[in-house]
């Protein structure tokens, strides 16, 4: 869908919307990048940049006024996409989400009731007063897992054992939500899964599910990804038994345009959510579904903020859950350090399979230690295209190969690599 001549605002300038922001450039649009920070990475590639918090609607509705601005849109992060949905409402341009849906679907609590009114599996979880009371301790069974309700990145997350684990954690998850609130649920060790589904005009269809392989042990935090694998092995279950109870349950609260992902747990081939984002995954599916299927919820939802529509002509024919080819999308971790040099970028971006490279740091920049544990260790995502799981594992093991982050002593700061034997054992 051609843009030209509309002006996006895009909330949040991390380097992950920095395609966003060009796509939405090359198909015509004026892109202006706003939040508080002055050298956010996609406020270099922006058209215009604004100097105001997300949080601040009222002074960025002015100057979206003042500006023409045609759309608002965020992605990747709960509390932008909340601010565009509410600055979009202030200055009455459309939003694929209302108020009410954001907060039903993107505050875990509210997540949760909405899977028991409509009988969708989830994480079984234990009440938990604001004390912490001895009464509420004791009628816990561990392992647990607490996060903040509105929290995204796996930050404020922690897996207690004990109760004195529990105790310090709580504090942790409470100082991190926004509201103050946190969410207790058993910890289940399985295999991890998540669905996407593409929402144009009350027409709901997953696009493509993915298993999500997790590093071996994180201590007390929550285990980081190291790999999707498209499609997932649960594929055609999933879609058999459970579709249509979970696209009902998006009808049951008036959902009918936009994109989302659902994160759940398989135990005894049962899928458990956790946890929905109505946004764009951070992993980035739409790069696949561009490639293999012809179709961009990316571009989607940025079409919907400057028009009301998806897209100009129904998606649906070219859904395919199952997909032509055998996907996977690298998360490349790193311990917290300055990166001094990259190696091999250039060469992983050559190869046939790559079909997209999206680098969270640069050389000259630093991972944080309050990194640790959390999704900001990612250095770089890498999604490639095979034939089938044995070149998958080829292509993996030898992008690898090829690549390292060095820190200022020239040392290696790569961790828990993808064990491409799980690819073939599966």
């Amino acid at each position: 869908m051609e843009l030209q001549g509309k002006k996006l605002v895009v909330l949040g300038g991390v380097a992950m919307i920095c395609e966003l922001v060009e796509n939405a450039k090359n198909r015509g649009a004026y892109v202006i990048v706003a939040d508080y920070y002055s050298n956010s990475p996609a406020k270099k590639v922006a058209d215009q940049a604004w100097l105001i918090s997300t949080a601040d609607t009222e002074q960025l509705a002015v100057k979206c006024i003042e500006n023409g601005v045609d759309g608002v849109i965020a992605a990747f992060d709960d509390f932008n996409v909340a601010c565009a949905q509410k600055l979009s409402e202030k200055i009455k341009k459309p939003f694929y989400a209302t108020a009410a849906q954001v907060e039903a679907t993107m505050d875990k609590v509210n997540f949760k009731k909405l899977c028991k009114l409509n009988d969708v599996p989830s994480t079984p979880e234990f009440e938990i007063d604001d004390e912490l009371s001895q009464n509420c301790l004791d009628k816990i069974n561990y392992p647990v897992i607490i996060k903040p309700v509105d929290g995204s990145g796996a930050r404020g997350i922690t897996i207690c054992y004990s109760e004195k684990e529990l105790i310090d954690a709580y504090k942790k998850a409470k100082s991190t939500s926004k509201k103050g609130n946190v969410i207790l649920e058993k910890y289940i060790v399985g295999e991890e899964i998540g669905v996407n589904y593409v929402l144009q005009d009350g027409e709901i269809s997953a696009t493509v599910l993915h298993d999500r392989y997790m590093q071996k042990s994180n201590g007390n935090s929550v285990r980081l990804p190291v790999a999707y694998v498209y499609p997932s092995k649960y594929t055609e279950k999933y879609l058999e038994n459970e579709n249509q109870k979970v696209i009902a349950m998006f009808k049951s609260i008036g959902m009918e345009n936009g994109t989302l992902f659902l994160q759940g747990c398989m135990e005894n081939e049962v899928c458990y959510f956790y946890e929905m984002g109505y946004r764009l995954n951070g992993a980035k599916q739409y790069q696949i579904l561009n490639d293999l299927c012809g179709f961009n919820p990316m571009e989607m939802i940025v079409n919907f903020s400057l028009t009301g529509k998806m897209e100009e002509h129904s998606i649906k024919p070219l859904v395919n859950p199952m997909l032509s080819k055998v996907c996977c999308t690298l998360s490349i971790l790193a311990k917290p350090g300055y990166i001094s040099k990259i190696t091999g970028l250039d060469r992983i971006k050559a190869l046939k399979e790559t079909l997209a490279v999206t680098q969270w740091y640069k050389e000259g920049e630093s991972i944080d230690e309050d990194a640790l544990g959390t999704q900001k260790q990612i250095a770089m995502r890498i999604t490639v295209a095979t034939e089938d799981r044995k070149q998958l594992a080829r292509v993996i093991n030898q992008i690898y190969e090829i690549l390292d982050i060095l820190d200022d002593k020239q040392n290696s700061i790569l961790i828990d690599q993808f064990d491409t034997t799980e690819l073939l054992t599966d």
